[in-house]
């Protein structure tokens, strides 16, 4: 038995050893995207001769910053701001020649570091391809980023390149937005967007929560069949949603496949000395066509 020298606070739990030992540096926010990536990477190490652990990226500093003198074998993060503090403590862990995966969004690039997430650029395509259901010749759309799904907004560039790429030349207006860590927020912005001209088509949402109470506020306005919603995420109420014609659709990405994914990844740094530089996870996209294939999986 061994104790981890890289648990963070006092208690650090025995377990069996291992022969590596992975850290991951997610976001404190407790989202059901973050609760579902930690049980895949879980499930991974279940299977494979390995240990992890799990490390408050915002909240925890210390722990990320000892990475290069810790001895662990590789790191996962979830790297959802770009300031000049994080670069250089990645730019130190890869000095020290430890692995780096970057979860779902890229902020460095060398020899020991990977990326393994959603291409965003597709998430934008399959937005515009839900947008495009609509007979409307010219399509205003309002993308809506939230500080609750951080990473998306990191490279939000490429999700409205996707978009763009994908109306062609029924695109109208596309504005973006940003809700705050405010559960209620987006009804503020719903009811924001309703009184601008020209009027809003179509409002995307990038945060589960966001989605409901956009939803929830274009009923209370009777404004269902006149604005339209595309949802993100796959929980039990966006289902509803969509089959009652209240969502266009949703986009969906894969967490428990990431996590599981990065683990598999480290892994194979540390046995074979390589990985793929790249992994897309995909996304998935819910409408009321196939909703009833994917609710029975």
């Amino acid at each position: 038995m061994i104790k981890s020298p890289f648990s963070s606070g006092d208690s650090s739990v025995s377990k069996d050893e291992k022969s590596n030992h992975y850290a991951f540096f997610l976001p404190a926010y407790d989202y059901s995207f973050f609760r579902k990536l930690k049980e895949g990477a879980q499930s991974a190490s279940e299977s494979m001769d390995c240990s992890i652990t799990f490390h408050a990226l915002d909240t925890d500093p210390l722990s990320f910053e000892m990475v290069p003198y810790s001895g662990i074998d590789g790191i996962g993060i979830y790297p959802y701001t770009k300031d000049q503090k994080t670069l250089d403590i990645l730019a130190d862990i890869s000095k020290a020649g430890i692995p780096i995966i970057q979860i779902e969004n890229e902020i460095i690039r060398n020899e020991t570091t990977f990326f393994i997430g959603t291409n965003n650029f597709e998430s934008g395509k399959a937005i515009g391809k839900l947008a495009l259901k609509l007979e409307k010749r010219k399509l205003n759309v309002t993308l809506v980023y939230s500080d609750k799904n951080p990473g998306l907004m990191s490279e939000g560039n490429l999700i409205e390149l996707g978009l763009i790429s994908t109306l062609g030349d029924r695109k109208g207006k596309l504005q973006t937005e940003v809700t705050s860590l405010n559960p209620l927020d987006a009804e503020r912005l719903t009811y924001d967007l309703m009184r601008q001209t020209p009027p809003i088509d179509v409002i995307v949402l990038t945060d589960p929560s966001d989605t409901h109470v956009s939803v929830q506020a274009i009923i209370d306005m009777n404004l269902v069949g006149t604005v339209h919603i595309i949802g993100f995420g796959e929980d039990d109420r966006i289902k509803e949603y969509i089959n009652k014609g209240l969502v266009l659709g949703s986009i969906v990405r894969n967490p428990f496949r990431i996590g599981f994914s990065a683990v598999m990844a480290l892994q194979e740094i540390s046995n074979n000395g390589y990985t793929s530089a790249y992994v897309d996870t995909g996304i998935s996209i819910i409408t009321s066509d196939d909703l009833g294939d994917l609710t029975d999986d």
